[in-house]
Parts: structure tokens; sequence; C-alpha cells
């Protein structure tokens, strides 16, 4: 699960206890991490983590180990403007998983955002002019035309999701209105998540447990004035500033299944902690402890962090040689005025000026040793030759944007890993792609991976790609041309299929295997992700190009919550 917006503002309500602060040390614990070691009366360390699947702020008991050894720009700027200096303010942007360091130092002010937005999360360093100094994540153009996030460029905050009102602003009225353009079946958690803004899936999901019994309950099952009353008591603690109930969820073995600042009546066992950074503590220290894959899912983090590297230098260095086709143009324009012209021409001239194709005139220059012709004909040799490497730039480019594409795919794979197989796979495609080199066999031999997950709702077989190379498998030889074919919208992600075996899918089966699609991405645990869905005729290959990757047509997105109970969907396949 991710911290959403209640935890965070639970957070922050404790970190204003350490206002006056002074940072003693900065230190990156892995290359998603901060962490901050202050002195208000004794040390407290703080420890934010950008990671894309255990995005979390929190104080821990412990000192924050350096775990990156170079010292990387990010480090470098962070000794220099938030060592030695003092916290000054906590904010958190409204209905918004972001929380906002300020500092003020020997240096001058400057702020620390913790952006906790699941895979999008990212800490930034902002400057006291607004400008981006450094970031855990860089997003250029290529990636976030809208929201660059580069040294030197301003810093935006996220977008705000369109078409969703506060909570607190929700009147029963409104919400029966909601409840009115809902299909019979549509699961209460789901119309808040898609409608309100600061509302996750636990949150949601404890909504419907309050309002209507069951965290499960159909939307038009729940009393309006429920809803409303148990928003308004999850929310009191930010604007009516009534106490938390910092609590965690346990399950029958008694392990941490999830973490809350109220008391969640939708687990059956729970318990109190003392404050929030307990309650996530141990929730995150279950989930860095339980991975007994650990270590083989860090070698394998390396070698795709090394491919992405040394393809972004490649692509880096492209683009650096890329020529302006209006220069390229101008060449060939030469060319042929000069042999329109050559009776202008003098021996031994080192340029002529003659009318342009827009009449303005040119000038072009000579090589006063070559006649008129031989330099229209230099010239065109040069564009020709312009032309070619144009040509060449941009097939590379085309390939190594493809190749990013598929590391990123890989990426995924290695994230939603839940067995050694599963890990092996990932570090075999890196293999098979020239990005890293084969192990040694060991004498036992390898376990084979798991083949693609199959579910069954209603009657109709699902099938989840675990990889990019069983994305393939059931995408090109499993399923048929009428089945339905499901993928989160620009993400990396499992292929899932719907087999239709003829029959119309009803809706409320559709929305279960979009919400499978988005379990299984990196938008798991997202409050609203966007799925598109297919005929599988519609969906190609690339040609040439890496297992998985398609280009597909005649789409439809539905919107759906990434944050499903894994549980549900065990349930749902009969495993």
């Amino acid at each position: 699960m991710d911290v959403d917006y209640l935890t965070l503002a639970c957070l922050r309500d404790r970190l204003d206890g350490l206002l006056g602060a002074r940072v003693q040390r900065v230190v990156l614990p892995d290359r998603h991490s901060v962490g901050l070691e202050l002195y208000a009366g004794r040390r407290f360390r703080l420890l934010i983590s950008a990671h894309p699947q255990q995005a979390r702020m929190l104080l821990v008991p412990h000192q924050v180990r350096r775990g990156v050894e170079t010292e990387t720009p990010l480090l470098l700027l962070l000794r220099k403007w938030v060592r030695s200096a003092r916290l000054v303010d906590v904010t958190q942007p409204e209905w918004e998983r972001i929380l906002t360091l300020h500092f003020k130092g020997p240096v001058g002010s400057c702020r620390l955002v913790a952006e906790l937005i699941g895979r999008y999360s990212n800490l930034i360093l902002v400057g006291p002019d607004g400008n981006v100094l450094e970031a855990v994540k860089q997003v250029g153009p290529d990636v976030n035309r809208y929201r660059v996030t580069l040294p030197a460029h301003p810093y935006q905050p996220p977008p705000i999701p369109p078409g969703r009102r506060p909570p607190i602003q929700m009147t029963a009225g409104e919400f029966a209105a909601l409840q009115a353009s809902t299909a019979p079946d549509e699961p209460l958690h789901r119309l808040l998540t898609q409608n309100l803004l600061g509302v996750g899936p636990m949150l949601a999901r404890e909504i419907a447990a309050r309002a209507a019994g069951d965290p499960q309950a159909p939307a038009r099952a729940a009393p309006p004035a429920a809803v409303v009353a148990a928003v308004t008591d999850l929310f009191a603690p930010v604007f009516a500033r009534s106490a938390w109930h910092p609590h965690i969820a346990l399950d029958t073995g008694g392990d941490v299944i999830a973490f809350a600042p109220y008391r969640p009546r939708q687990f059956e066992r729970v318990e109190p902690t003392c404050d929030i950074n307990e309650a996530l503590g141990r929730y995150f220290e279950a989930r860095l402890t339980a991975d007994p894959y650990a270590a083989a899912r860090q070698r394998v983090q390396e070698m795709i962090d090394a491919a992405r590297s040394r393809i972004q230098h490649a692509l880096d260095q492209v683009q650096s040689q890329r020529v302006d086709k209006a220069a390229v143009n101008e060449l060939r324009q030469s060319g042929e005025l000069l042999l329109a012209y050559q009776n202008r021409v003098t021996r031994g001239a080192h340029q002529v000026t003659v009318p342009g194709h827009a009449g303005q005139p040119r000038t072009i220059p000579l090589n006063p040793a070559l006649t008129p012709v031989e330099n229209a004909q230099d010239y065109f040799r040069r564009y020709q030759k312009a032309a070619r490497s144009g040509e060449e730039i941009t097939a590379r480019t085309a390939e190594l944007t493809t190749d990013r594409a598929y590391v990123e795919q890989l990426q995924a794979d290695l994230a939603l890993a839940e067995s050694r197989p599963e890990i092996d796979a990932v570090r075999e495609a890196l293999v098979e792609a020239g990005w890293a080199s084969r192990p040694r066999r060991s004498a036992g031999g390898q376990v084979r991976a798991e083949g693609p997950r199959r579910f069954e709702i209603d009657g109709f077989a699902i099938l989840v790609g675990r990889n990019a190379r069983q994305n393939e498998q059931i995408t090109f030889r499993q399923a048929a041309p009428d089945d339905l074919w499901l993928h989160v919208r620009g993400q990396p992600g499992a292929h899932v299929i719907l087999k239709r075996g003829g029959r119309d899918v009803p809706e409320e089966v559709l929305l279960r295997a979009a919400e499978l699609a988005a379990y299984y991405s990196p938008a798991r645990g997202e409050a609203s992700v966007s799925v598109d869905v297919t005929e599988r005729r519609h969906v190609q290959r690339i040609a040439g190009q890496r297992p998985g990757l398609v280009s597909y047509r005649n789409e439809r997105t539905a919107t759906v919550s990434g944050g499903l109970d894994p549980d549900q969907f065990r349930s749902a396949s009969g495993k």
C-alpha cells in the first residue's frame, strides 16, 4: 500500500514538533532515498524514500546508514544547502501526497519536496529562486514535456486530477447524484477514488466499511448521509484539529499488512501505535525484511541501472549529432541555385549572390579552386551525406527509444517479481538483449518460472503475463482475435487477456480485468489508473523490436483503482 494524504497530514503534524531543528548530517541510503539527522534537544533521524513501490517518509529510531558511496550531485547539493540549515516549516499542498521541508541555512533558503506518489515519487531540492537544484529522478521533456524536473528549470507541482472534488465539501445530495449515475454493482470504493481528491484505495474502502458495513459494498447500498459522516470523521484531524489515532492492521499470522492514522474498521485485527512513525516503521520493516530474494533482486537492479545509463548516454550522444533539417535543405538549394545561375560566378570567386527561392538575395560561399558546376556538385554531395546521416540518427534514436521502453518494462517485471525464477527471467531478458553477462549455471540447475497467471471471474478466464516474454505469449499465441486485451495506459506492465469465448463481457467483469492490469503494473496502489482495452485483433507487434512491445488501436479507456487487496485476486483465480 502507498502512503496516502491523511497519513502525510498526520506525519506533518508530528514533524511540526521539530521546527527549529538543525540538520547535522545528510546521507543517501540508496539511489531513491535521503536520510537527514536533525538535532532539537536530541537527535532525530528522518528517512525519505522515493522508491516506486515503497515511497515513504518517517522518523526512524536508528542511524540512517550511507548506501551510496559516490558523491552524487544531489548529495553535494544537499550538503551545501541543507546540512547546517534549520528546519523552519513543513507544508503539505491540499489533498496531495506531498510534504515540503523548508530549510534556512548559511547559504540561503531552500525546499526539499517529497512527492510520495507511487511510481512517480520523487525528491526534489528547490533553490530560493524556485528553480530545481537537483532531484532523485530527473525528468526531461522527452519523458514529460508538460512537467520538466531538471536543474535550472522552475519547479512545478504535479497537476490536479480533473473532475474530482474536495471530500469535505461533498453533501449528501451530491453523493446521491453520484450514486444514481453508477451501475448497480459499482463498488463504493471505486466511486470514491474516481470522484474525490485525497482519497486513495485504502481510505475509500474504510469509508465504505464505516458507511455500509463492508469495504466492498456497492455504491448504491450506502446511505448518502452515512458516507458524508464517515468522510467528515476521517478528515476531522486535518480540519477540526482533533486527535490522530494511528493503527496497524495484522493478518491471522500476526504480520503487519496495513497502517493508518485512524482505527481502521475494514480489518478484523488492528493494534494502536504510539505515533504514525511507529505504524509506518513496522509496516515497511516487514516489507523490506520479508523479501527472501532481496540480494538477487538487487543484483538484477544494478544490471537494469547500468543498461538504462548506457542507453541514455548513447541517446544523448545521438541527439547531440542531430543536424538542423533547414541547414541540410540549404545545402541542396545552394547546389540548385549554383547550377541555375552558374553564368554569374566569376572564376576564383569566394562567394556569389544570386536570387533565392523566396526571391530574396542569397549569398553562397564557394571554393575558388572549383568551377561553378563542381561547386554545385560539392554542395549536392554534402547534402546527400547530411541527409543520410539524418536518416541514420532518426533510426538510431528510434532504436534507442525502444530499448529504453524495454528496460522500463524489465524494471516493472523486476519490481513485481514474486519468486526467484521470476527474478532470473528478468536477468535472462537482460542477457538476451546484450545488457548483461550470463551467470554460471549452479550445480542444482535452474527452477523454471511459473507460466502466466490465470484468473476466473464470473465464468470468464483472464490471463496475466508475468514478464515481457509472457506478455508476448498470451497476446500472440494464446489469445483469439476477438478476446479483449488490456494494458495500463502510458506505462510498462502486464498484458491482460480476457477470454470472451464468443460472449458479451459484462462491464463489471471488464472492470475487474482492468483492475488486474492496474495491479500488475507500476501503478499498483494508485487511486486512479487508466487502462486501455481493445480487441486482440487490434494489437500488433512492433516489427523487429523487443518481446512484448506492441502498438494498438481502436481502444477505449477504463479508469479503475490500482489498490485492490492481492488476496482478492488470489480468490478470484481460485488459488
